[in-house]
């Protein structure tokens, strides 16, 4: 089995504190970011039922085979919440971004058909194929305020998030979905590789 980790250094790259971040099951850490009070946020997946989520978390239970997760630390290391964020089926958290109002913004890929968008969202259905990305958004306490899925019928994955100072969000990744994806009046409207 193996756990994440997350490490401080300062500027000197001294070592300031360091800390796993697992379960009795596996963990993959991919990701961390930092918001302007100086919080750091680690997402990644994990098999394990235990010791990922806090009792003020979003999803307080594993979903299925594995789920993403999303914790927030303080400046010193001590963790404030945990989140698993996943339905059924399999989900992987690649990537998180803060933006400057606090929020945090984790994006990756998901198997399941629920537990995943809500009400209003972009697209509140799964695209098909054998994965869609996910984006979803969670404010600074860990409460989800949006989820959404991203892609067509094919095999869609989403590598990585950030935001900018006008308070949007992007979502990046790899799709061989035909439709769904580009809009009209965009640099490429049409697919142009190789589907799988």
């Amino acid at each position: 089995t193996r756990d994440a980790f997350l490490v401080k250094f300062n500027s000197s790259g001294v070592r300031q504190w360091g800390t796993y971040y697992g379960g009795t099951g596996l963990e993959i850490g991919y990701s961390c970011a930092t918001d302007a009070s100086g919080n750091i946020y680690l997402s990644g997946w994990t098999e394990s039922k235990d010791r990922i989520a806090t009792t003020n978390g979003h999803q307080t239970t594993h979903g299925g085979d594995r789920d993403a997760f999303l914790v927030k630390f303080n400046s010193s290391g001590v963790r404030q919440w945990g989140t698993y964020y996943g339905g059924t089926s399999n989900e992987i958290g690649y990537s998180c971004a803060t933006d400057a109002s606090g929020n945090i913004y984790l994006s990756g890929y998901t198997r399941s058909t629920s537990g995943i968008t809500t009400t209003g969202a972009h697209q509140t259905t799964y695209g098909g194929g054998l994965n869609d990305a996910f984006l979803v958004k969670f404010n600074s306490s860990g409460v989800r305020q949006w989820g959404t899925y991203y892609g067509g019928t094919g095999n869609d994955f989403g590598w990585s998030c950030a935001t900018d100072t006008s308070g949007n969000i992007y979502l990046s990744g790899q799709t061989p979905s035909t439709s769904g994806i580009a809009t009209t009046g965009s640099h490429q409207t049409t697919f142009g590789g190789a589907t799988e």
